[in-house]
């Protein structure tokens, strides 16, 4: 889930390094914030959640500014969020238990988006070697696939296939122009459109001025799904049971169709922004190490399974558990990629005076910072090497050795995402099953991607596309992905 960012990433870490204090206090002009970087007393803030509350903040900068809900939906968010009848409770409720790890509706999203991931896996490079732009692909096809499985066949995506260029810049994802024309495309579409525009959403005075582009996007985008909504595609059954609560809870508390479109909007975001880097660097840092390539496609190659079906067609089998329980270096991998490009900062309001350890005093109207990157680049936390990419340190990592509030891609307390588990098994699968089926050659001059550390996303996103040269290993000539 997108979290409001308040001090700049590098200024936090930079403070952290500077004093090396657990927790300091700065001023942004009259308002006091406390800038925590130690587990121990996040681990505290996160016992706390209703006098230390997420939800002020986030609600105001992501649904008030992002989405611009208006402000009568606001106002009935913000009405006593914490509290059991409320919309917000009630909505975050739904959400957490429905996208439980385990659970019916999780498992429908995730089999459902993968269903529609193995169709274009099994067409891909069919009839010959293909070069894909590997962001620009993940993009389209994880954007296409979500839809899908989450609004259902008639999703607004599928109804305007334009939308896709509101949401993302970029270039077709086969396309294989030189790095300058992807460079000039990105000046030209760069500033008009939604994903590249949420700084400017939310932390502009005048948005609809200063980010008039990413604001003309988002009003396309609420538009699609206002008509999706008038549509009575969840009354007919076509979409996932998550919507079909949330549009419940929402007629319960007397919300109507252009809340329902926001909200859905801010769903499928949700579902999209974060996992799409994240699937991204996670096929690319294996892809750039050639032995940790061969392992990988080691530990898959063992749990892989295969089937013939009735109609003869020879199937192969990928499954999420298995990959989880039995390929311990793929997962130590995932988990290092979180840690690294995770740039998620939680901000939340005190609202009363509250101690923390018995040392701190928190006072009542202050902020609260908890900075991903500071806290995920400590050498007192992960050691010496805690700057640099290591897939085998959660393999090294003794039971207990890293305090499990540590680890801040997906938040934690109030702040905890929802959909982190259907978030972490589709980049497992996907990167899986990607990583099976092709022989990948580096095209051009396609070096390790640069970070972009100035967006506002949870993870860092990559400043550069990767351009890829897909083969089909010969063992999956004739032979197709089941889900």
């Amino acid at each position: 889930m997108m979290e409001p960012v308040g001090l700049p990433i590098n200024r936090q870490q930079s403070d952290r390094e500077q004093t090396n204090l657990p927790i300091l206090t700065v001023f942004l002009g009259l308002q006091k914030v406390y800038v925590v970087t130690s587990p121990a007393l996040i681990s505290q803030i996160n016992r706390r959640q209703k006098v230390i509350d997420s939800n002020p903040p986030f609600l105001t900068v992501v649904m008030g500014k992002l989405f611009s809900f208006h402000k009568n939906d606001l106002a009935e968010l913000l009405r006593n969020p914490n509290e059991t009848g409320s919309l917000r409770r009630d909505t975050r409720t739904a959400e957490h238990s429905l996208l439980e790890r385990g659970a019916a509706p999780l498992l429908e999203i995730f089999t459902g988006m993968m269903q529609e991931m193995v169709i274009q896996l099994n067409t891909l490079a069919s009839n010959g070697p293909v070069t894909i732009r590997l962001e620009g692909w993940l993009r389209e096809t994880i954007t296409m696939c979500t839809a899908k499985a989450v609004f259902g066949p008639n999703n607004p995506f599928a109804q305007d296939p334009s939308l896709m260029q509101d949401f993302w810049y970029g270039h077709s994802p086969t396309e294989t122009g030189s790095e300058e024309d992807s460079r000039m495309f990105k000046l030209k579409y760069i500033t008009r459109v939604f994903e590249s525009g949420l700084k400017g959403l939310t932390m502009g005075i005048f948005p609809e001025l200063t980010a008039s582009g990413p604001a003309r996007a988002r009003r396309r985008l609420v538009q699609a799904f206002h008509r999706f909504v008038q549509g009575e595609f969840i009354a007919r059954g076509e979409t996932c049971e998550l919507l079909r609560q949330v549009e419940e809870i929402a007629h319960q508390h007397n919300r109507g169709s252009d809340y329902l479109a926001r909200y859905y909007l801010g769903i499928f975001s949700a579902f999209l922004l974060n996992t799409v880097p994240v699937t991204f660097w996670t096929i690319s840092h294996i892809l750039q190490r050639a032995d940790l390539l061969t392992q990988i496609r080691e530990e898959l190659d063992g749990v892989a399974r295969d089937s013939v079906s009735t109609d003869g067609i020879r199937k192969k089998y990928l499954d999420v558990a298995s990959i989880r329980e039995r390929c311990p270096l793929f997962l130590s991998t995932f988990q290092e990629i979180l840690r690294y490009v995770g740039a998620s900062t939680s901000t939340l309001l005190v609202h009363d005076d509250v101690w923390l350890d018995g040392t701190y005093l928190l006072t009542k109207g202050s902020l609260v910072q908890i900075p991903a990157t500071a806290i995920h680049s400590d050498p007192k936390i992960w050691g010496p090497d805690a700057t640099t990419f290591d897939p085998e340190r959660f393999l090294k990592a003794a039971p207990n050795q890293v305090h499990p509030s540590a680890s801040r891609t997906f938040g934690g307390g109030g702040t905890l995402c929802p959909g982190r588990h259907l978030a972490s098994d589709e980049v497992l699968e996907v990167t899986a099953l990607l990583l099976s089926t092709f022989k990948v050659g580096f095209e051009a001059e396609s070096g390790r991607p640069r970070r972009d550390e100035t967006g506002m996303l949870s993870v860092i996103k990559p400043k550069d596309d990767l351009l890829l040269r897909l083969t089909r290993y010969p063992a999956m000539g004739n032979v197709v992905w089941g889900a």
